[in-house]
Parts: structure tokens; C-alpha cells; sequence
């Protein structure tokens, strides 16, 4: 939920609305997999999901916030993979799949945002004065 949140803020200070429609998409997706994730919990007893923060500090930089939003992407793919591996260890084939359909997501979601940062960096960068 934490991701939904910033791309959600990356989204209103993204410089076209091509970047913009796609931060916003990749917010929803974020939201697909807490969904996934609420519902896998609510089957087995467990949840609620934790709380996550009225607002996020960013860097003043968008690029920067698109590297880090990255950069924390490719870390929950790490846990979603060892949560699957726990859930598989478990017998629960169904966390399995959620597990590893979110990771491979967050997957594809941190690339995209790394290219879109570095394709936003260069621009930043060219961008004329103020």
C-alpha cells in the first residue's frame, strides 16, 4: 500500500501525461496485488494488512523518487520470493502462486521504473534553468 501511495504522488509531479497515466497505472497494480494478498489472508484466518502512512516523503528529484521507488520494488520481490518458498514449505499452493504472480509483477514494475528514472534523469538534467 505504501507503493500505491508514492507512485500515486510520483504521479502528480510527473512531467507528461504519458508518465503520469503510467505511474497511475502502476499504482492500481499495486493495489491488485494487496488485494491478492488481503484475500489469500482472509482464507487461511490471518490479515489485517498493515496500515501504511498518510504521506511519504520523496526526493525533490523525480527521478531520484523513481530510482528509489525502484530500488524498493526490487526488494519486495526478493520477500514475495521467500514467501513463497515458505508457503510452498507450508503446503499452501495458493499463498504460493499469489506470492510468486506479485513478485514476478514487482519484477517488471522495478525495471519500468528504473528506465522511466533514467529517461527522467536525462531530461532533468537537459531541462533549461529555471
Amino acid at each position: 500500500m505504501r507503493s500505491v501511495l508514492t507512485l500515486e504522488q510520483l504521479a502528480e509531479r510527473a512531467p507528461d501525461v504519458r508518465t503520469r497515466s503510467r505511474l497511475s497505472s502502476l499504482a492500481a497494480g499495486c493495489q491488485a496485488h494487496a488485494s491478492r494478498l488481503l484475500a489469500r489472508m482472509a482464507a487461511i484466518g490471518g490479515g489485517p494488512l498493515p496500515v501504511p502512512p498518510d504521506e511519504v516523503e520523496l526526493p525533490a528529484s523525480l527521478a531520484e523518487a523513481l530510482r528509489a521507488e525502484a530500488e524498493r520494488t526490487r526488494d519486495s520481490a526478493e520477500r514475495y520470493a521467500g514467501m513463497a518458498n515458505l508457503a510452498r514449505k507450508a503446503m499452501d499452493p495458493s499463498a504460493a502462486w499469489v506470492c510468486e504472480l506479485n513478485r514476478a509483477e514487482e519484477l517488471d514494475r522495478a525495471f519500468e521504473l528504473a528506465e522511466m528514472a533514467q529517461r527522467l534523469g536525462s531530461a532533468e538534467f537537459l531541462a533549461p534553468p529555471a
